[in-house]
């Protein structure tokens, strides 16, 4: 959970500075990128650049509340917990919203906490990979269903998808990556691969290779190495 990106919007600078700080207090060795924004308005953009895993959106700010921005925005890969000093918004914000979380200032360290224990079990469910793109200074949003495979390059990964030609690189080990996929879906094959089961056509057991198939095409063939061959072959009895 080390290198989450949080934005935290809130027109209030005390307000967004004491956020920040109780979060670095919880997490001290923590490698978060945290965007502070004191807008509706900058808060959207920081979504749009960054494409955070968490949102602490403060909900009554000047120009726009927090409401608005939680119904135009697209919140399919971010969690959003809004972050107010007024309890009646704690029934909509729940029941008609439907937030992933509610924080009433001032903030409590043990609730804070318990947002960041429940994202950590639901993030184990999700459906995207976040790479950051350095030349545009902004992150890619890629489906997992998309990834064919992983193929290690010392410090980093290249990732490639289907009906994509491009190499996608992600800037941690095959080793780190292969904590945050999801096990029923991707299955390490080779100290230097990690492949989408769904994409493999079959096994071709005499020269250990995994056929990934693309539209009916055979793309790519992926070595099986002999501490995994086992493991794979129960799976093509």
């Amino acid at each position: 959970m080390n290198n989450l990106v949080l934005v935290i919007i809130d027109d209030e600078p005390k307000a967004r500075e004491v956020l920040k700080g109780y979060i670095n207090i919880l997490f001290p060795n923590n490698r978060f990128e945290m965007i502070l924004c004191n807008s509706v308005k900058e808060g959207t953009l920081a979504i749009e650049t960054y494409l955070p895993d968490l949102v602490f959106l403060d909900i009554e700010m000047p120009e726009a509340s927090g409401f608005e921005l939680f119904n135009k925005v697209n919140k399919d890969s971010f969690e959003v917990v809004f972050v107010t000093a007024y309890s009646q918004f704690l029934e909509k914000s729940v029941n008609e919203i439907g937030c992933f979380g509610y924080l009433q200032k001032p903030l409590e360290r043990e609730k804070l906490l318990k947002i960041f224990e429940r994202y950590q079990e639901k993030n184990i469910q999700k459906k995207y990979l976040k790479l950051a793109n350095t030349l545009q200074n902004k992150r890619t949003l890629i489906k997992l269903e998309d990834v064919t495979f992983c193929k290690a390059d010392d410090n980093y990964c290249e990732i490639y998808l289907k009906n994509d030609k491009t190499k996608h690189i992600l800037s941690r080990t095959l080793g780190d990556l292969e904590k945050k996929l999801p096990q029923q879906l991707f299955q390490r094959v080779h100290r230097s691969f990690i492949v989408n089961m769904n994409h493999v056509s079959h096994f071709e057991k005499d020269k250990n290779l995994l056929v990934i198939n693309q539209n009916g095409e055979e793309i790519q063939k992926i070595p099986v190495s002999a501490t995994y061959k086992e493991a794979i072959r129960k799976m093509f009895l």
